[in-house]
C-alpha cells in the first residue's frame, strides 16, 4: 500500500459515518482520486512556471478535460504514470501553444481548420472511447457522440472566423481537442497497454 492509499484510509475511516451509503473502501477511493488531482495540478503548475508557460498550459488543460469528461479515452491506471504523462502532455501542449501564436493569421486559421477537422474525424469515428467515466449505455453514448461533434464542429467554424480576434484560444483550442482525439484511437490504448506491463515488470524486479 502507498503512502497516499495509506493516507486516504485513514481520512476515510475518520469520515465515514453509520449512515454513509458508502463503504470505507470506497470513500478511501475517492479521496485518493482528490488527493492526486491536487498533486496533479501543483506538479503542472510547478513545471510549466519553471518554463514559463502556465498560461497556455492550463488554458490548454482546462479545454482538454472538458472535451475527455465527454469522449473518454486513454487512461493509465498507475497514478503516478498517468500524473507523468499528463504533465508531459499538457507541458508539451502549452509549448506549442506559445511558440505556434507567433504564425500570422492567415497560416493560422488553415492550421487551426486542418488540427480541428482532423479531431473531429477522429472523433466522428471513434468517441466516446471507453472510460470509467464514460457511460456505457449505447443510448448514452450516442447522445455523449452528437454532442461531442457538435462542440468540435461549432468550434472548428467559430475557430476560423475568431482566429484574429482570440488568437491564442483557438491555437490552444486546436492543441487541446487533437491531443485529446489522438487518444481515442486503437493504437494510443494498445500503446498506454504496453507501457503499464513495462512499468509493472519494472515495479516487480
Amino acid at each position: 500500500m502507498t503512502w497516499m492509499e495509506k493516507i486516504s484510509w485513514r481520512l476515510a475511516k475518520r469520515i465515514k459515518m453509520d449512515e454513509t451509503p458508502y463503504s470505507i473502501g470506497q470513500l478511501a477511493h475517492g479521496i485518493e482520486i482528490v488527493l492526486l488531482n491536487i498533486l496533479n495540478v501543483i506538479a503542472l503548475f510547478v513545471t510549466s512556471a519553471l518554463l514559463q508557460i502556465v498560461g497556455e498550459v492550463f488554458l490548454v488543460t482546462a479545454l482538454f478535460f472538458f472535451h475527455r469528461l465527454l469522449s473518454g479515452g486513454v487512461h493509465l491506471k498507475n497514478p503516478w504514470t498517468c500524473m507523468t504523462a499528463t504533465l508531459l502532455l499538457m507541458n508539451a501542449g502549452g509549448y506549442l501553444v506559445k511558440h505556434l501564436s507567433a504564425t500570422v493569421p492567415p497560416y493560422a486559421a488553415l492550421l487551426a481548420g486542418v488540427g480541428i477537422g482532423i479531431a473531429f474525424l477522429i472523433n466522428y469515428r471513434y468517441a466516446p472511447a471507453e472510460h470509467t467515466y464514460v457511460s456505457t449505455d449505447p443510448k448514452i453514448q450516442q447522445k455523449n457522440r452528437v454532442i461531442i461533434l457538435n462542440i468540435v464542429g461549432f468550434c472548428c467554424i467559430l475557430s476560423l472566423f475568431l482566429v484574429e480576434y482570440v488568437y491564442q484560444l483557438v491555437i490552444a483550442y486546436m492543441v487541446a481537442i487533437l491531443t485529446q482525439s489522438i487518444l481515442l484511437l486503437p493504437v494510443s490504448f494498445q500503446i498506454a497497454n504496453r507501457l503499464e506491463k513495462h512499468f509493472e515488470r519494472m515495479v516487480v524486479k
